[in-house]
């Protein structure tokens, strides 16, 4: 009689987000890896903002993504490129359309530039703008927070739901 064989142990070969990283963004496993979860569906979620406030945003933040794709990093895959010939029109339609968008934003643009394309919090994004502070529990450090923070993220808050609801389609 032969020997049983051994099962391997199953390895996990995900490599999960830094702590750097989701300390900055909720992430999900999607199969191997990870996708960070954007933060104008987080707001959703916590209502924060409104559904229609949520599908202008992403719209936004699409035509931005596909703004900011550039030429040089697409050059392998010519249907962004256009090939030889410069930028598609897919790009240079998105480029057209985000700066009309910025333009009907007006002064709110940077705060919803920042928070439903580059994936910035409206926390961290108040501490870029007006400073933080250290909050503290227990005798230690726990957090950087916004300074005046209520007062802030909800000031900021209701800027990006007026800047949401100048994107028109």
């Amino acid at each position: 009689m032969g020997k049983a064989k051994r099962k391997k142990p199953a390895i996990d070969n995900r490599i999960p987000p830094t702590q750097e990283q989701a300390a900055r963004g909720e992430y999900t496993s999607v199969g191997m890896a990870y996708r960070k979860t954007p933060v104008i569906d987080t707001m959703l979620q916590r209502d924060q903002i409104t559904m229609q406030e949520h599908t202008a945003l992403s719209y936004y933040r699409d035509q931005g993504s596909v703004a900011d794709s550039s030429p040089l990093k697409s050059c392998i895959d010519f249907s962004v490129t256009g090939g030889d010939m410069g930028p598609s029109v897919a790009i240079t339609s998105a480029l057209l359309e985000t700066a009309r968008i910025e333009r009907d934003m007006g002064q709110l643009w940077p705060l919803a530039r920042a928070v439903a394309v580059n994936d910035v919090t409206l926390a961290q994004w108040c501490i870029d703008q007006y400073g933080g502070r250290e909050k503290y529990a227990g005798g230690k450090c726990i957090a950087i927070v916004p300074v005046n923070e209520k007062y802030a993220i909800a000031m900021a808050t209701m800027e990006l739901r007026m800047a949401a609801r100048r994107i028109v389609k």
